[in-house]
């Protein structure tokens, strides 16, 4: 598939039925609910000022952020949590920008079904590097911990990069950016924070997340698409229940049909004049 010419379309296209948008809004409401039962908890509670801190890291952000190994034996469901919230806004928010700015290009390429399934695929893999990391390169509580889409963010940006390195970004109809460019930006701001923090699982959780990104895209520039693959399935499915529940309706229609003939039948003829057939399926009714 030829990926060279870029769309003119600015990153607000089409957005009433932007799958993108509504992943970002359910990223921001992830991060408002977790802050409400935060506030919530500490209210009813009556913690401490002193403690509060740890007392949310432990009773509430345990269930929802990656942790080390131990600590996801006893929450495994965080490895998909982890990717809908976050603990800092000023991250969050700048986070879910790049999100928004790569992903618009994702589905301009592949189309908006992949959305979802290669924002997941980047997060699991690089939430798999981030704790498999931490068993060589420990980190101090609670720096051990991790919320955000940032694997996802590296796996839309270099998975759109493998398929269309030419790619520019239009932000209006006269300003574009080339991708390859904006990708450098971003990664330029990751790596100076990392050399300042030494936070090797990281960095690791990074770039499992742009390679799964980029396997990603390559599968699917290639027609191995897992999210038209899923929605067929999904449509199958809905297909087989809308059949069968229209096989039902249609002998249901059958059955009262019937029941209306025996029940003439009975006030011109009588009971008497009923067939075995005929008397079973008025049982069945009383």
């Amino acid at each position: 598939m030829d990926y060279l010419n870029s769309s003119r379309k600015t990153l607000l296209s089409d957005y009433e039925h932007n799958p993108l948008l509504k992943l970002v809004f359910f990223c921001g409401t992830g991060y408002i609910m977790l802050h409400l039962a935060k506030i919530v908890i500490f209210m009813w509670q009556q913690v401490p000022s002193p403690e509060s801190t740890f007392y949310f890291e432990s009773k509430i952000y345990v269930h929802f952020a990656l942790q080390p190994f131990e600590g996801m034996l006893k929450h495994p469901w965080t490895l998909l949590t982890f990717m809908f919230t976050g603990l800092s806004f000023f991250k969050l928010f700048t986070t879910l920008v790049w999100l928004f700015v790569f992903g618009s290009v994702i589905q301009q390429l592949v189309g908006k079904s992949e959305i979802l399934p290669l924002f997941i695929v980047s997060n699991v893999i690089g939430g798999i590097a981030f704790i498999g990391l931490q068993y060589y390169f420990p980190l101090p509580h609670p720096a051990n911990m991790f919320s955000g889409a940032d694997a996802a963010v590296l796996g839309f940006s270099l998975g759109a990069l493998s398929v269309a390195p030419k790619y520019k970004i239009y932000f209006s109809s006269n300003f574009s950016v080339p991708l390859w460019l904006l990708i450098v930006i971003y990664l330029i701001i990751n790596i100076l924070v990392l050399f300042e923090s030494r936070n090797y699982p990281y960095f690791g959780l990074l770039i499992a997340g742009g390679l799964a990104g980029v396997l990603y895209m390559q599968l699917a520039n290639k027609g191995l698409k897992l999210g038209v693959a899923s929605n067929k399935l999904l449509g199958w499915g809905a297909h087989k229940v809308a059949a069968k529940k229209k096989i039902g309706d249609k002998t249901f229609r059958e059955e009262n049909a019937e029941l209306d003939a025996i029940l003439d039948k009975i006030n011109e003829r009588g009971i008497q004049s009923l067939t075995k057939e005929e008397r079973a399926l008025l049982e069945r009714y009383q």
